[in-house]
């Protein structure tokens, strides 16, 4: 008996510590823009997501332009201001940077902003960066490359990022697949949990 209550638990905290892991990548949120893979020279509408993860509300978002897109124009968000920079010094139409300002997110909400760009002609990585202000002052940079994948004492993290790709159904059979692997795994896991909880009630009578 004392065998097996020991085999038990160590499999319980096995299957623990492994679904943690295959979880993580969706436990922290942070501030996303989607597609994550577009095809070259397209017009395409971006959707920024952004949740709220301390206490209070978020005031405003600010979101650096990667270099290459054009016609970077938002869609209209009722209750939030819109400021648009551009950058005069070399293309009036070049946007840099869009800020969204004078709304509220609140705690534990998340909310959602849009806008249409034209993407470079050529095969390249858009590093959006990004800024989220909070009621308090506080300001949280999404701005790290992908590779820091940590998170700072401060909240700030890595940005998001979008490939263009001039095949973009390879990006997304690819991430397709990975998350196939994922929920494949994630089924096993429960399946494992299933025998073993019905396992240890046969055991227990």
């Amino acid at each position: 008996y004392f065998e097996y209550t020991f085999m038990k638990n160590i499999t319980l905290k096995i299957i623990l510590t492994t679904t943690l892991v295959l979880l993580a990548p969706s436990a922290f949120a942070h501030v996303t823009v989607k597609p994550a893979t577009v095809g070259v020279g397209t017009h395409q509408s971006f959707l920024i997501g952004v949740p709220v993860e301390k206490d209070i509300p978020t005031t405003s978002i600010r979101l650096v332009i990667p270099d290459g897109l054009e016609y970077v124009t938002p869609n209209t968000k009722p209750g939030w201001k819109i400021e648009i920079k551009k950058n005069n010094q070399e293309d009036a139409d070049m946007v840099t940077e869009i800020i969204w300002s004078g709304g509220q997110i609140q705690a534990g909400f998340r909310d959602e902003f849009l806008l249409s760009a034209k993407v470079p002609s050529k095969e390249t990585t858009l590093l959006w960066k990004a800024y989220q202000t909070y009621k308090d002052g506080t300001v949280v940079a999404w701005d790290m490359e992908p590779s820091e994948e940590e998170t700072t004492e401060e909240g700030n993290g890595p940005a998001s990022v979008t490939t263009v790709m001039d095949d973009v159904s390879e990006g997304t059979t690819s991430q397709a697949a990975n998350n196939t692997t994922l929920w494949i795994s994630i089924t096993a896991l429960l399946v494992s949990l299933s025998t073993l909880y019905i396992t240890s009630k046969k055991a227990d009578k």
